[in-house]
């Protein structure tokens, strides 16, 4: 049954048991040149991989670097590696329906790279007219230069990493400038025409308090942002917190009982305000925010990845891009050799659990998108789940509580593990 000892904080924690179940390394260019030579069926997205930050937050792991001279050149990578998949009829064969520039933080690049960057995008590629143009930042890089920038160009999503408001906290987390700050940074982004800003926040952090939090979620719903993600801090190993917390300078984490509290008043109090839950760790205004990347990442859509460190997924191919420009911009394969292809036992998988992400699972459509009959496969762990407050009774969906929602990916992990044991039972009767 579900594994409570530790609570699992991403959709990660799952996709990771499926990374060598049902895939394989496809043959020398194989199966990438058969899928660059066809039409696209699936709704598809873009991903943008910008790996600088002007300064390391002390929690974070990703994929990035300080800022280095390499910044100065790095949009025409991305330009020269656009130019170079554009060619191909898959590429070509259907428009795009959502653009997001991650990393890193991708306003680390000047108001001119950007430019030449989304012009590139909209000159070589086929974007969707009602596409979703997502762009990551801090707010300290949010000049009044790179605003009309993306304002410019079309850009109608922000996804702005906050994590606090409250200064001791932003202290600890090596955020830049004041609470006080932030919120007022926040309402001018907003006022310029940026309605579909959203921001990131952290919850239990060292020593936070209620009066803490109260203080975050109030300025949320005062500042009336479209949405916001909300993510339990997580204590990468090798982070600057991480060794703080080890030697002793700060405190350690509160235990699951505590999390669990300030996540049942983190849903209190916003859903007071009128946001509602759109992924396990995401709530947004409705009508505001469709959040159409992860929308179509999470139902196993087309991902193409651009930028050094950026990964993604064209057809059945998952592929990394690594973090050699040599490798990336080499003239054959024309995606990157790193890679798997996977089999339809994975897809269905994958796409099960990504629908979990959004706290529900319509057993019909499941059925129609994947051919799979959910209800039929685990019926005893559906009435489980129920039995012990994770979801609501129904015979037509899964649908999450609230303590559903706060243990969902481990719920998701034990979903994968026991359907990555069925798809190998089924496997190896049909191998006999």
């Amino acid at each position: 049954m579900i594994d409570f000892s530790k609570r699992y904080r991403s959709h990660h924690d799952s996709t990771a048991l499926l990374k060598e179940a049902f895939t394989r390394k496809p043959g020398p260019g194989n199966y990438i040149q058969g899928l660059l030579a066809g039409e696209a069926v699936k709704p598809r997205t873009i991903y943008v991989h910008i790996p600088y930050c002007v300064k390391n937050c002390s929690f974070c792991n990703l994929n990035r670097t300080l800022i280095t001279e390499e910044l100065q050149d790095y949009h025409r990578i991305i330009v020269e590696q656009i130019k170079k998949i554009a060619r191909y009829r898959y590429i070509q064969s259907k428009g795009f329906e959502s653009i997001y520039l991650g990393g890193g933080t991708p306003t680390t690049l000047a108001a001119e790279q950007l430019r030449e960057v989304l012009e590139a995008i909209y000159t070589y590629l086929p974007i969707d007219p009602q596409a979703e143009i997502s762009v990551e930042s801090s707010l300290s890089e949010l000049s009044e230069e790179r605003l009309a920038v993306l304002q410019e160009l079309g850009v109608n999503r922000l996804s702005i990493g906050v994590q606090t408001f409250v200064d001791r906290a932003r202290n600890i987390m090596g955020r830049r400038g004041s609470g006080e700050w932030a919120a007022e940074k926040l309402q001018e982004v907003i006022a310029l025409g940026f309605s579909n800003t959203n921001i990131d926040l952290i919850y239990n952090y060292p020593e936070q308090t209620m009066a803490e939090l109260s203080n975050d979620l109030e300025l949320i719903n005062r500042i009336d942002l479209a949405g916001l993600s909300f993510y339990s801090l997580i204590l990468h190993r090798g982070s600057r917190l991480d060794q703080e917390i080890a030697d002793g300078l700060r405190p350690r984490l509160a235990g699951i009982d505590r999390e669990k509290a300030i996540f049942r008043e983190i849903f209190q109090q916003l859903r007071a305000g009128g946001y509602g839950l759109l992924e396990l760790t995401k709530l947004v205004k409705p009508g505001r925010d469709q959040y159409k990347y992860i929308q179509i990442k999470n139902r196993t859509g087309d991902c193409l990845a651009l930028g050094l460190g950026a990964g993604g997924r064209l057809g059945n191919y998952l592929y990394y891009n690594g973090m050699q420009k040599g490798l990336l911009l080499q003239p054959e394969p024309a995606l990157s050799p790193m890679g798997r292809e996977i089999s339809e036992e994975y897809n269905i998988i994958d796409r099960i659990n990504g629908e979990l992400q959004f706290g529900r699972l319509d057993f019909d459509q499941i059925a129609v998108a994947t051919g799979f009959d959910l209800k039929a496969a685990v019926p005893e762990w559906l009435v489980e789940l129920a039995a012990m407050g994770l979801s609501k009774k129904s015979e037509t969906e899964l649908v999450l509580t609230d303590e559903g929602v706060f243990w969902g990916n481990n719920i998701g992990r034990e979903l994968t593990l026991r359907l990555l044991d069925i798809f190998k039972k089924k496997k190896g009767v049909e191998g006999k």
